[in-house]
């Protein structure tokens, strides 16, 4: 195993800038909660087209009987689809339940989609959840930011400069290996500047054979050259370094043992085009394929499930390196993060990690000093005032440590009336205490008479260290007054210390209390709203801030016993909340107290909270000045101890009103207004004699000052009490910085910066796999495999897509081949529709891009180049702007896959799907409607050409699925084939009914051929040829009868000639006749008018020529 060349790794400081701006340009990719909504829109949208975006905000409104009244419960599309998406069963829901897009409205509009359809719905369209996801991934990736850089293209660009700062280092041959690389990214041109044996880069690839998705493992950039008889081979990662090796098989061999007992496959990918973009974009192709391996039964819900689309999509395979002492050490800090922040959203976790790197800086800016730098703890105090004392009284103390006295104190526990009964028995108690900490007390705890051993080390005291002599050395100290007078030097007189002590309170506090909320919300004891007007009061300039809407302020915490009164303010205590007093939530801040930040939902609430007896309540009695505090104590918040009376009575007091809050703001920073007020409250604690006894008063006092101090200064030693989950990790946190250290507060800086990269990077290492262990297999061959690299190269289009660089050289020839020699446009222009601007002759389509002309072929997922000869051998797609020209699409495009749809084509299918069923639905009102319209009809042929139109929607929506699915699984064949068979009925009975209407019509010659096709008839001669007497002049007849499928005679061919032995084709007239009419003729209609009755027409159907010697005819030879 090699380690990584000097100079070419980052350090911490340079580790943790590096993840947070990446971070930062990868915050806004999407999630779940952002791509289910579009999902339900296009669910929705066949049924209501002209609804649109309102669409995604649809809901389930389902009732819930509660007592005598009716609640309702209200379940959004975007949870349901997630949910069926993750296997929930068919819904069930109870009468009543209704869809709305209103669900904040009082009286919710109700949707006429019925929950059954709407469970359907589901069911068809949470398969395409992923699918879905991945295309809005794929598109935050290529959607250019403010700057107009979309973020592939700045991390490839990143990567480029991180390579390009790691080379510095180098030099030689290696130096010229990487430095050909980044001036030359594109193979083709490399090859041309440095001819074939140039340096080579591919991207490693690791398959690991885990199945289901895992955390990928990291992204790095192999370079190789040889010089001679000499290869060299760097491997490159941002967090790794460079490292070296002397060959390519020495390469992976060290990976086989990086990687440990994984059975795993190493392969690379060598990009022909920039490698850079390569190196990025296979990032994103890698996390395209885990996402495709997600089960959706692995996941318990969907926070779960999002939880993990975040680790996939995240850009931890950029922070790691191969090399195991760097992922060990990663691995060893994430092993210890509080529960807390391990169950945390990744959003979460990255927001803490930026909280502990501004820690870090402030850490670093101020040498590893803290709010009361300089002035010990108050037990370091007392020790060394003690030990001053007694210096001064015996000499022999120079070598005694106050730490190492014990006093046992022996008293009588009997209280003073159980003494004045002589029948009791004296009962003693004994305690032994710290010397210290028994001064602490002061005299209080040192009784007069009182019967004392003591003990030094543990051991008989030296003969002068006697209980006496200790407490005269306590009175001398005096510690109750001569500490608190240090604070008041230091924190208050002192205006340099003072300043100095001010700007490290408000440097911490502007990081550790806002870090402190954001706990307090992992832990559900503050919403977001509330820790983010605890971010903006310490953070934000002064004045009036700004959040969610609402003009925030802080109000001292003060109370008005009765109106008009002056204000009682409480001291340390401070309300964060809206500026209007009906709003909320409130924040109650106590530094000091065990619960520092506390959210009520008003101000109301809070007095309300304060009025009832308990910690709160006494908290606040603490903070009042000791004058105002009788006031308010027993009771006096509900009814202050005020003295009112009453014009009416002067002897009955009157009831006086709860104390009110006073709602006055702070004037000023916050951040010194909490400052001066905790100096102020530590110095009065201090000094106050008869807060209750002297035991509570330090007691108190080291309560107020340490709980505030291990807040702000969490990395000192001393009685630290548990506040906050990074003091929970100090101890463990010592333990990784370097010991040997020049400035032991900057190696502990570095240690917070890993932390907040591990925040960041939050991924299982090589070593444990994602869900099953793996037997362990022999370290990996030798060669370098250059198969595919990877499985979904197909559906993810990179080439072509920089828009903010000129085409690279291979791109210039690859796209020269594609155009077309033309001076005129090659067809007729498309003046509308979804292809409006392409142009088309016969069945192929043509674009004009920026002056030249290009064959196109239409799909799904759009527009796309195609070589005029070799129509398979594709180019560029193309994008329509908005002035209607097409141009080149320079952002990356996810298509369907080998065996799956795109997103847009799945969507496509969907709506096919849809209108099919919507097509069959309307099959018995189509067909009812042909039997009315066959009655009115002007023709036979009218109404077949009529269910020919009906059935053409049928037709075009089969050739639709067909041409969408073909080779695929997700062919809907049941439909398809329903709608064929629809669509034959319409044909069948546009046919039917044609024969029907020729049947009871005129006969023709035209439906006589049409009938006779259709075999719907048969032809025969009757007889021969006979006299037709009564005529003016000779006739003759030759008569065929025209019968139908069963035989029966439907109509008759008349053929007359003058002569009998006429030949056949010499006739004089032919015509058709009906079956009534088959024996009338010009005497009938004679004998009419002779008799002067209405004459009867009588049809006579011409038959021509070739009719005549086609079907009749022939029959009578």
């Amino acid at each position: 195993m090699t380690s990584p060349l000097p100079g070419t790794t980052l350090s911490d400081n340079e580790q943790a800038a590096l993840v947070y701006t990446l971070s930062d340009c990868f915050a806004r990719r999407p999630t779940l909660e952002s791509v289910a909504p579009g999902l339900v829109r296009d669910m929705l949208e066949s049924e209501y087209p002209s609804l649109g975006e309102r669409l995604a905000h649809a809901a389930l409104i389902e009732p819930e009987s509660c007592r005598d009244e009716v609640e309702y419960r209200v379940v959004t599309l975007v949870h349901l689809l997630i949910e069926r998406f993750l296997g929930e069963g068919k819904l069930l829901c109870p009468a009543g339940s209704y869809l709305t897009l209103y669900p904040g409205a009082e009286h919710p509009q109700k949707l006429s989609l019925s929950v059954a359809t709407l469970d359907t719905l589901l069911n068809e369209w949470a398969p395409l959840l992923p699918q879905a996801y991945k295309q809005a991934l794929v598109d935050f990736w290529s959607t250019p930011s403010a700057e107009g850089v979309a973020p592939w293209q700045q991390l490839s660009e990143f990567f480029a400069e991180q390579l390009r700062q790691a080379c510095a280092a180098l030099s030689g041959d290696e130096l010229g290996t990487v430095q050909a690389v980044l001036d030359y990214p594109d193979l083709k041109e490399r090859q041309v500047r440095f001819g074939t044996d140039c340096a080579q880069a591919y991207i490693p690839i690791i398959d690991t054979r885990v199945k289901g998705p895992e955390p990928l493992h990291v992204q790095a950039l192999v370079m190789s050259r040889w010089v001679g008889e000499r290869q060299i081979v760097l491997l490159y990662t941002l967090f790794g370094g460079i490292e070296a090796f002397d060959s390519t098989q020495a390469l992976e061999s060290s990976l086989g043992v990086t990687l440990g007992g994984q059975e795993a496959d190493f392969r690379s990918y060598s990009p022909d085009h920039h490698v850079f973009d390569a190196l990025t974009v296979t990032l994103l192709i890698r996390q395209l394929e885990a996402i495709d391996a997600i089960r959706p039964g692995d996941y318990r819900d969907p926070e779960a499930l999002e939880q993990q689309l975040r680790e996939l999509t995240g850009l931890q395979a950029l922070f790691g390196a191969f090399r195991s002492g760097h992922e060990a050490k990663l691995g060893r800090l994430r092993d210890l993060l509080p529960e807390d922040l391990r169950k945390a959203s990744a959003a979460d976790r990255t927001l803490y990690g930026r909280y502990v790197v501004a820690l870090a800086a402030v850490y670093r800016r101020h040498a590893g000093k803290a709010f009361l730098d300089g002035i010990p703890d108050v037990a370091s105090f007392a020790g060394a005032s003690l030990q001053a004392s007694l210096l001064e009284i015996y000499p022999q103390a120079a070598t005694v440590s106050v730490s190492d006295i014990s006093v046992t104190l022996t008293r009588v526990a009997n209280p003073p009336l159980e003494m004045v009964d002589s029948a009791s028995d004296v009962r003693y108690q004994t305690q032994t205490r710290d010397y210290v900490a028994l001064a602490l007390k002061n005299l209080a705890a040192f009784p007069l008479g009182a019967s004392a051993q003591i003990r030094y080390q543990g051991q008989a005291s030296p003969s002068w260290m006697t209980y006496e002599v200790l407490r005269t050395a306590v009175s001398d100290a005096d510690i109750g007054r001569s500490y608190p007078e240090l604070l008041r030097q230091k924190l208050q007189r002192d205006p340099v210390e003072r300043a100095r002590q001010e700007g490290l309170f408000s440097d911490y506090l502007r990081v550790l209390l806002p870090m402190l909320a954001l706990e307090l919300r992992f832990k559900r004891q503050l919403t977001e709203t509330a820790r983010l007007y605890v971010e903006a009061v310490v953070t934000q300039d002064n004045g009036v801030h700004q959040v969610r809407g609402q003009s925030l302020v802080v109000r001292p915490l003060a109370f008005l016993a009765q109106p008009q009164a002056t204000a009682d303010r409480v001291r340390t205590m401070f309300v964060i909340g809206p500026r209007a007093t009906d709003q909320g939530p409130q924040v109650l801040c106590r530094p000091g107290s065990d619960v520092l930040l506390r959210e009520f939902s008003s101000l109301n609430d809070l007095l309300t909270a304060i009025q009832a007896p308990g910690a709160l309540q006494q908290s606040v009695l603490d903070g009042l000045d000791s004058t105002r505090r009788p006031i308010y104590d027993q009771g006096g918040f509900k009814e202050p101890h005020v003295i009112r009376v009453t014009p009416l009575d002067m002897d009955l007091p009157a009831i006086p009103a709860p104390a009110s809050l006073d709602i006055t703001e702070l004037s000023g920073a916050f951040g010194a207004a909490l400052f001066a007020a905790t100096v102020e409250a530590l110095i009065i604690q201090a000094e106050a004699v008869a807060v209750s006894d002297a035991e509570d008063r330090w007691n108190r006092f080291a309560d107020l000052g340490w709980a505030l101090f291990n807040l702000l200064a969490p990395f000192a030693t001393g009685p630290l009490a548990e506040v906050g989950l990074l003091v929970q990790l100090m101890s463990s946190l010592k333990a990784f910085a370097d010991p040997n250290a020049s400035e032991p507060w900057a190696a502990f800086a570095d240690v917070l910066l890993s932390l907040a990269v591990v925040l960041v990077y939050h991924r299982r290492p090589f070593n444990e796999p994602a869900r099953t262990s793996v037997p362990v297999v022999p370290p990996i061959g030798n060669a370098v495999l250059k198969d595919p690299a990877i499985k979904v190269t197909s559906q993810l289009v990179f080439a072509w897509t920089r828009p903010d660089r000129q085409f690279t050289a291979s791109e210039l020839v690859r796209l020269e081949s594609f155009k077309l020699l033309l001076d005129d446009s090659p067809g007729s222009l498309l003046e509308s529709g979804e292809w409006k601007g392409l142009y088309q002759h016969d069945k192929l389509f043509y674009a004009r891009v920026e002056g030249a002309w290009f064959r196109v072929s239409r799909r799904l997922d759009g527009v796309v180049i195609i070589n005029d000869r070799h129509p398979a051998r594709q180019g560029p797609w193309l994008r329509r702007d908005s002035s209607g020209l097409w141009r080149l699409d320079r952002g990356l495009r996810l298509l369907g896959g080998v065996g799956e749809l795109s997103v847009r084509a799945a969507k496509k299918l969907k709506s096919l799907e849809r209108k099919g069923r919507d097509l069959l639905a309307t099959l018995p009102a189509l067909l009812a409607d042909a039997e009315r319209t066959a009655k009115v009809v002007h023709s036979p042929l009218d109404i077949q050409h009529i269910l020919e139109t009906k059935a053409q929607p049928f037709e075009e929506v089969i050739q639709e699925l067909r041409g969408l699915t073909r080779g695929l699984t997700q062919s809907p064949r049941t439909l398809i084939a329903e709608l064929e068979e629809a669509a034959s009925i319409l044909a069948n009975e546009g046919l039917n009914l044609r024969i029907s209407l020729t049947r009871k019509a005129l006969p023709t010659v035209t439906a006589i051929r049409f009938l006779r096709e259709q075999e719907q008839i048969t032809i025969r001669k009757l007889g021969g040829r006979r006299a037709i007497p009564g005529g003016k002049k000779p006739d003759f007849l030759e008569e065929y009868e025209i019968r139908d499928r069963q035989g029966r005679p439907l109509w008759y061919a008349h053929f007359h000639y003058d002569t009998a032995s006429k030949p056949l084709a010499e006739y004089g007239k032919a015509h058709l006749k009906t079956l009534q009419q088959r024996h009338l003729g010009i005497s009938f209609q004679s004998a009419q008018e002779a008799a002067g009755v209405n004459i009867t027409p009588i049809w006579r159907g011409p038959i021509d020529a070739e009719t005549a010697a086609t079907l009749f005819l022939p029959l009578s030879g």
